[in-house]
């Protein structure tokens, strides 16, 4: 019992130090941006276009999240490597965040077996003790 307890908590101090490893990207201080950069290939719909034989016309575009839905923009392209930065801070926060949630998972489960672990010694040390008490 005393080893499989001790297994678990050494199981839960590796979960909180990948936990902590994971804190950086909530801790930065760089704006996020919910959305992404990325090619957007079309026709033009002129018949005469090399886009008709299947070279598509390709368009470097933002899609986010606005205030009410979500919007798609063609950025100047002196502003593509900031949207670039923002929305890549974005992606690392959120996927960051999704690993967190999971340690946590994990974290919990951890610690309801180590909960039922002690709780059951704590019963025996009770019956143990009430028994010499008779």
């Amino acid at each position: 019992m005393a080893r499989r307890l001790s297994s678990l908590r050494t199981e839960l101090r590796t979960l909180e130090e990948q936990a902590h490893k994971l804190l950086a990207p909530f801790l930065a201080r760089d704006p996020l941006l919910a959305g992404s950069v990325y090619t957007l290939r079309r026709r033009c719909g002129k018949p005469n276009c090399r886009c008709t034989q299947g070279h598509l016309h390709a368009t470097e575009v933002l899609s986010y999240r606005g205030q009410e839905r979500a919007q798609t923009i063609t950025p100047r392209p002196g502003e593509l490597a900031t949207f670039r930065k923002l929305t890549g801070s974005y992606r690392r926060f959120r996927q960051a965040r999704a690993a967190l949630v999971k340690l946590d998972r994990q974290m919990l489960a951890v610690i309801d077996r180590i909960e039922a672990m002690r709780l059951e010694q704590g019963e025996r040390t009770f019956r143990a003790l009430r028994s010499r008490g008779r």
